[in-house]
């Protein structure tokens, strides 16, 4: 018996140990090295109308709180469009109203998370008329990306399929893809922003990383309708592994940008005054229905500086590689020749760290004849127990699109070639529908997926 008590105690032991070292290394893996005055400062020199997007009711706060006062005090218009109504989250509701929550329950939390949105952006000198509420379904952007593009989802919390919320932006308006694409455009033509602060593609949370590519693209197709619009965009981070480091209320520290992503761009920064902070931190605040749930997380972005990464609305294909190969095999096995590559974060979490040949380290994309290649890049061959993904969306100028996908692995699907650490995927044009934007994903899976780019958006010129 004492025996195996104590064999029971060491594998005890030996799972704390772990569970410690993969906390440590997560949490190490969530800051940068670099001093916080190595990221320069952004100047808003120039600019007129600030539009704040936000997947929920208090992302614009936690993202963008200093940088909207500074906005409003160089005279600049701000609006800020938050596009869920905040009614999809179980905890929140269930510790709000103290039972297991009703489809009304969820209901009255996103009326309550909608009023407390205007609170909190009150407080940073903003009114009502400044704040535009999308009301589409909370943890649901994602399925109207891929899903329900132009066939009306239904939320599984509050079972409604249309905007009914009293403040809503466009009433009765269907849960689609294609709805919130023609609210953000609308947006886009009346506002007319010319720096744009949206959710950072490689948010780790469906709805940022959902929201962010409809972002884009509706930047993109707006910019096609008029060559003379060309604003800044700006991805802030809220959702990354143990992002940020040191959890909970430091006002004196700074943010710095996980340490996976810090490679792959330049980040930039805007310092906020102690006035700044302390009505960030009111701000914040205004939010008790998350700060019941979430109170450490939220306080950590009440900080000496936010954090926004330039980005752009479209990669043309001349730049990924818009070559025409009349060979593909002369770009196959060639890594070299397959031109401009999009690079993913590497070893951005233990499991990924382990599983290389599960970790995505760049995308490439080319023309060969008829047929678009998408090349997979890891940091080890790939592995036939692994299922290998790309999720490809086409768009129309209409706003109508088409969704594909090919697999690899396990259940094999579509035309791949592997050579090497790449893994190559054919799609015939003519069965894209030869669109005039594409929207490409990859992903990688063993029953959980085990890595996920960011969603890239491409300008193709067929």
């Amino acid at each position: 018996m004492r025996s195996a008590l104590r064999r029971l105690w060491a594998l005890g032991l030996v799972l704390l140990l772990l569970v410690a070292g993969t906390s440590t290394c997560e949490r190490r893996l969530a800051t940068s090295d670099r001093p916080a005055d190595a990221y320069p400062v952004l100047s808003l020199e120039g600019y007129h109308r600030l539009l704040v997007v936000a997947p929920h009711c208090d992302d614009e706060t936690l993202a963008a709180a200093g940088l909207i006062q500074a906005a409003r005090r160089r005279g600049m218009e701000v609006r800020v469009v938050i596009a869920t109504a905040g009614d999809g989250y179980i905890r929140a509701t269930a510790t709000w109203f103290r039972r297991p929550p009703r489809a009304s329950d969820f209901v009255a939390l996103g009326e309550t998370r909608q009023r407390e949105s205007l609170t909190a952006l009150s407080r940073l000198g903003l009114d009502a008329e400044d704040v535009v509420f999308l009301t589409y379904p909370e943890r649901r952007l994602g399925v109207l990306w891929w899903n329900h593009w132009d066939t009306p989802d239904r939320s599984p919390f509050t079972h409604r399929a249309r905007n009914l919320y009293p403040r809503a932006f466009r009433f009765n308006a269907p849960y689609t893809g294609q709805s919130l694409l023609e609210d953000l455009r609308t947006l886009l033509q009346t506002f007319r922003p010319d720096l744009i602060v949206f959710p950072h593609p490689n948010d780790e949370h469906p709805d940022h990383r959902a929201l962010s590519v409809f972002v884009r693209l509706a930047v993109a197709m707006e910019e096609g309708r008029d060559p003379e619009y060309h604003p800044q965009l700006l991805g802030y981070l809220v959702h990354y592994g143990q992002f940020p480091q040191p959890r909970g209320l430091k006002p004196t520290a700074f943010l710095l940008p996980p340490r996976p992503l810090e490679s792959l761009e330049e980040w930039v920064q805007w310092p906020l005054t102690q006035p700044d902070r302390t009505a960030k931190r009111a701000a914040v605040e205004a939010y008790p229905s998350q700060l019941k749930v979430l109170g450490r997380f939220l306080y950590s972005f009440v900080r000496q500086n936010e954090l926004f990464a330039p980005a752009d609305a479209v990669i043309p294909m001349g730049t990924v590689d818009g070559a025409i190969w009349e060979d593909p095999e002369e770009v196959l096995g060639n890594r070299k020749g397959a031109g401009g590559l999009v690079r993913d974060p590497v070893k951005d979490n233990v499991i990924r760290w382990v599983a290389a040949g599960a970790d995505i380290s760049s995308l490439t994309v080319f023309r060969a004849g008829d047929s678009l290649w998408v090349g997979i890049e890891l940091r080890r061959p790939p592995s036939p127990t692994y299922d290998y993904r790309v999720y490809l969306r086409a768009v129309f100028p209409d706003g109508t699109s088409t969704a594909h996908i090919g697999r690899w692995g396990v259940a094999r699907r579509g035309d791949w070639k592997q050579y090497g650490r790449f893994l190559w995927y054919r799609v015939d044009l003519e069965e894209l529908g030869h669109p005039t934007w594409l929207a490409l994903s990859a992903e990688t899976r063993q029953g959980e997926v085990l890595d996920f780019t960011a969603w890239y958006l491409l300008s193709v010129n067929f």
